[in-house]
Parts: structure tokens; sequence; C-alpha cells
């Protein structure tokens, strides 16, 4: 049997770090028999880099077990430009099709707000084509006020987008509430749209229990601050206001205006909102709460491991609604200590799998939340403890790749 070649396609999964969802994906589909090359651009994310500085039009590399074919595109550094650049990656890979390898199934992130290249394949040479949705583009837009609903912009958008469902063989939505989103619209063929549900599948942004484990013992950091004996509760993530970190600092001010001298919170991050956060600290002199700046990746598992609670905030926009799949709420899973989280999307992990505490998004119930869990009894606590281990388990992607390779080979569930 003719070994079936799979393109893992992300702009932006650029060949510099290790152990990304896509490398770990393809490992797992490469144990299962499938060829996979991760297609990817040339432009470093976030960083003034280009991975190709020459006029290659691409490059094969090997990097961290995988495959990748890397596309050259432009720089950027505004908004406009990168919209331009992901339209020019789209079309530079279909321009280079006849000299890559050719996929009998095309996994991409969703782009088909820039182009749905990929459709052509489908069309010319009869490739499977599923869409990887990681975000709700258009409709976040729309949440951060960047688009109007009845906006002739938006609905261009959104029509765009229900085209590359329809046309899709596939849709994988990295939270649970896909089908809620297409139902919401009425695109689903029982509202009279032209989507079945039945083609639509969920692959949350998991976690890779080796890599966490492994890493934990190799990547050590000699920290006072985590050799401590007091009550450690941790936020490991970006500093923005989206992410509310203030709430965390106004719960600081309350154990500290209580007295309560057993806990420590612990920041690690970094992001616009940082610098006058820890200024609004050391202005109120807070001496339980310290920013510990940013952290390599490789080095979360071992600081959540000697911490004893997982702060997880995110903005509480409508279109939580549909529910979320952050990298670090899985991460958090992990580390096997429970999370107090301060927001309630639907179809959450958290209370709802007896992982930890969803609070009101509000100071004192936070900080309510975290002397709960540090006056706890052992036995209890440890329960917490080993729900979060079993749920990070659940969504290993060792596990999860089942749902890729359904998607894969076309059944319906």
């Amino acid at each position: 049997m003719k070994q079936k070649v799979i393109w893992l396609v992300n702009q932006y999964a650029v060949p510099v770090q290790k152990r990304t969802r896509q490398i770990v994906l393809s490992q797992h589909l490469e144990k299962q028999g499938y060829k996979v090359y991760i297609i990817c651009g040339s432009k470093i994310h976030g960083v003034d880099d280009n991975f190709i500085k020459d006029k290659h039009a691409y490059k094969k590399v090997e990097f961290d077990g995988a495959r990748f074919i890397v596309i050259r595109i432009s720089d950027y550094s505004r908004q406009i430009k990168r919209v331009y650049v992901s339209v020019q990656f789209q079309r530079r890979i279909w321009k280079l099709r006849n000299q890559l390898p050719k996929p009998d199934v095309i996994v991409s992130d969703f782009a088909g707000l820039f182009g749905n290249i990929f459709l052509k394949w489908k069309k010319k040479y009869g490739t499977r084509i599923i869409y990887d949705i990681l975000d709700l583009w258009p409709e976040d837009f729309l949440d951060v006020g960047f688009l109007k609903k009845n906006s002739i912009t938006a609905k261009l958008l959104f029509n765009m987008e229900h085209r590359a469902y329809r046309e899709a063989d596939n849709l994988i939505f990295s939270m649970d509430g896909g089908r809620d989103y297409v139902k919401e619209k009425r695109w689903d063929i029982e509202s009279g749209g032209d989507i079945d549900l039945n083609k639509i599948g969920a692959l949350n942004n998991g976690v890779d229990l080796e890599t966490v484990d492994r890493n934990r013992e190799k990547f050590v950091i000699q920290d006072i601050d985590l050799e401590s004996k007091k009550f450690k509760a941790v936020y490991l993530g970006s500093i923005r206001r989206a992410n509310n970190v203030d709430l965390i600092v106004e719960a600081a001010r309350i154990l500290q205006q209580q007295e309560i001298a057993n806990i420590s919170i612990l920041i690690y991050g970094d992001g616009d909102y940082r610098e006058s956060l820890e200024n609004k600290a050391m202005g109120l002199k807070l001496s339980n709460i310290k920013f510990k700046g940013r952290l390599d990746v490789e080095y979360a598992p071992y600081v959540l491991a000697c911490c004893d609670l997982n702060l997880f905030n995110f903005m509480n926009a409508p279109i939580c609604r549909f529910g979320l799949s952050p990298n670090k709420l899985f991460m958090y899973f992990a580390s096997g200590k429970p999370v107090l989280s301060m927001v309630r999307p639907k179809y959450e992990l958290v209370e709802s799998r007896k992982c930890g505490i969803v609070t009101d998004n509000s100071p004192q119930a936070v900080a309510e939340g975290i002397v709960w869990f540090s006056q706890m009894d052992k036995t209890e606590y440890e329960k917490y403890c080993k729900n979060c281990r079993l749920v990070a388990e659940e969504y290993d992607y060792k596990n999860l790749v089942g749902i890729l390779i359904d998607q894969i080979e076309g059944k319906f569930s």
C-alpha cells in the first residue's frame, strides 16, 4: 500500500522551537505509517529575523526529528503587511507545487480569510483538505471591536470562512464548541445550511507528557523563591491587559492586608503591561508577590512542579461560549498541581473534572480561593493533583493523534 504523504501547514511553525504541536503530531503520525512534512514560512514571528536569508525559494530542513519545508516569505512588522505575507505564503506554496512532495492530505491552519489556496489542490489533484482551526477568525475580530457585525467587511470575511468550511473535507477545532459555532451561524444542514456537522472534530491544544516529564528533570532552576516553604501560587504566561494579571496583584494586596504570611505569588512572563504592574506592586509595598520575568518554555515544568497552585486567567469574552484550549492550561494539568481558574468558558475542564476550582473574576474571590487551597487537607489536595495528571494523560498528543488520523482517513464521527 502506498505510504500517504501528509502536509501539516502552519505559516508560523518555523523550525526554531522544539516540541511544538506540529512536530509532536508529525512524529506520532510517522509512527502510524504516514510520511509527514511540516510546511511553514521563513519569517520568524515576533522576532526581527528570517530563516532564509538568501534567494532560495524554499529549504528542506530536518529539525527535532521532523521534516520541514520552509517557504521563503517577506519580513513584516505592521499588521497590514502581515496580511499580505499570509497571502504571499499560500501563493508561493502553490507556485512551488511541482517541486514539493505531492500530498495526499493537507492539514492546514485555517487560512480562509487570506485566500483558501489549499482548496485548489482538492479541485486539481483530489487532495484531501482538512482545516485545523486554532482561532475563530473573524469572530474574534467582533469580540475585540475590530469589526462591526453588520459591516460589509464582516459579511465578506464570514462568507469566505463559510465557503472554506463548506468545501473542506474535514474541520478540526482546537476548542470543543466548533459544532456550536457552525450551528450558531446556521451553516449546518439541520439549520438549512450546507455543512455536515459529522465532519467536524475537536483536537485540543494538548500536551506532550514525555517532553514535559523529561524537561522537569533536565531543566532545573536554583531559586530561593521556588525553594521556599511557603504555599506558592504561580501564574505563567503573557502579561498584557487582556490577561488581566492586575486581578492577581489585587488579590495579593488583599492577602497582605489580611496579614496572611504563608502565601507567595510568583508571576512568570513578560508583556507590555508588566512594568506597570511591577510598579503598582512596588507602590503598594507588596512583599507576597514577585515578577520573575520571562521563562523559557523548557523550564516551565520544573517551575510548576515546585509550586502548589496554578493561576489561570483569560479575557472573559463572548468567544468563550465555544470553549477554550490554551496550551498553558494543559501544561498546568501536566504539573499535577491544582488550578484556580478565573474564567468559566463552556466545556471547561478545571471544575468539571475536579482539577481545581473556578472563582468569580474578582480579587476577593481569587484571594479566598488561594487561601482555601493553602489550608486544604493533604488527602483532599492530593485528589486534585491526581485528577490534573489524569486529564493531562487524556490530552497527551499520543492519544489526541487518533482524532487527527480519523480525519485524515475520512472517518466521520
